[in-house]
């Protein structure tokens, strides 16, 4: 987790300004960086590669497909994964720049493991059914889940370290630990997410838009935290923002469910114009230790949201939580001012609100 920290703070850290709040990041056009795509690049999804298990594409594995990307490259490759449930853990190394996997669907074109802690002994950086690791990685249209179940403990199903990496129509299943939002930044569109402790973690600097955000019922004993933000560096420009999502149950809950709780001192997440679901306990938020106070560095906060999980009234008193940030900050996490999404959210007819 040390190792997590320390690549996210040589990728986001910057000087802020206005303490305790995350404004837009320094302005540099990202269409000049080395590795940025093309300017003459086509919309039009045309696969260089084709993954299908019935042996009607050019290859069986998406695995296989991956090795076929082209190491830094500045256009984009796709790879085109047809309708079926691959058994298979999916890593894309740090130089496969700008590669494109779409499928059938997000319950059709499905990326299944189960690699977990208690059976392999490893954590969520190394068990992830998909690890996303070369900038601006595009996942469409696909699902990914990892089956070890709730006594597996830590067993993702993405991990994503991927700057500029962008999941659209996707879906992620899996308990503990479901997606690693490890760094950099990343947008997530029309997507699914379920689980159950700590589900959407890690320091990324990532916005989620329009996106289902589903508790399950935990293992006994256990209770059910949606986001476990790891933010350690003050300076660094990272956090989680929820924005126009549904946050509700998947099948029957009765588990006590939190908004998150901070992974490090300096925790962010906002969740902000969207449906609550009445599976939300009435105090939001919860300290990483059942009974504790979170630290008064943390930034939580919430903003026009509504449904029967929405009401302030009994939500926790901490210092570093707002229950109704003002206007100016929610706007500080939107697609625009958070990631600078209008100068690498293109190119694929990928919709999004750039402004709150």
């Amino acid at each position: 987790m040390a190792n997590a920290a320390v690549f996210t703070s040589n990728s986001l850290a910057i000087v802020s300004k206005i303490p305790g709040l995350i404004r837009g990041r320094t302005n540099i056009s990202s269409r000049r960086r080395m590795g940025e795509l093309a300017a003459t690049e086509e919309a039009e999804l045309r696969p260089n590669a084709t993954v299908a298990r019935d042996g009607s594409g050019d290859y069986e594995t998406i695995g296989e497909a991956v090795k076929a990307v082209p190491e830094r490259s500045k256009r984009r490759f796709f790879i085109y994964v047809k309708r079926g449930e691959y058994k298979e853990n999916v890593v894309v190394g740090k130089d496969s720049w700008n590669l494109v996997m779409y499928g059938d669907g997000s319950e059709k074109t499905v990326v299944s493991g189960r690699l977990n802690y208690v059976d392999d002994g490893l954590g969520p950086f190394d068990s992830a059914t998909l690890i996303a690791e070369g900038r601006g990685f595009v996942a469409m249209d696909m699902g990914f889940k990892n089956t070890a179940g709730p006594e597996k403990f830590q067993a993702a199903a993405v991990r994503s370290s991927s700057d500029r990496s962008i999941f659209y129509r996707c879906r992620f299943d899996a308990y503990q630990d479901t997606l690693y939002a490890h760094s950099n930044r990343q947008f997530y569109r029309d997507c699914a997410v379920t689980g159950t402790v700590d589900f959407i973690f890690g320091n990324a600097a990532a916005v989620f838009q329009n996106c289902r955000v589903e508790a399950r019922q935990p293992m006994r004993g256990q209770y059910n935290t949606i986001t476990a933000q790891s933010k350690s560096d003050p300076n660094q420009n990272t956090g989680f923002a929820v924005h126009r999502c549904s946050i509700g149950p998947r099948g029957n809950v009765t588990a006590r469910t939190y908004f998150g709780r901070p992974w490090e001192n300096y925790s962010t997440a906002v969740v902000m114009v969207s449906e609550i679901g009445g599976v939300i306990d009435p105090e939001g938020w919860s300290a990483w230790e059942p009974g504790s106070d979170a630290p008064d560095s943390i930034f939580y906060g919430e903003y026009k949201n509504n449904g029967p999980g929405s009401g302030l009234g009994g939500r926790v008193t901490w210092p570093g939580y707002r229950p109704a940030i003002e206007d100016d900050e929610a706007e500080g996490f939107s697609v625009e001012k958070f990631i600078q999404g209008s100068e690498w959210i293109e190119g694929l007819n990928i919709r999004y609100d750039p402004h709150i």
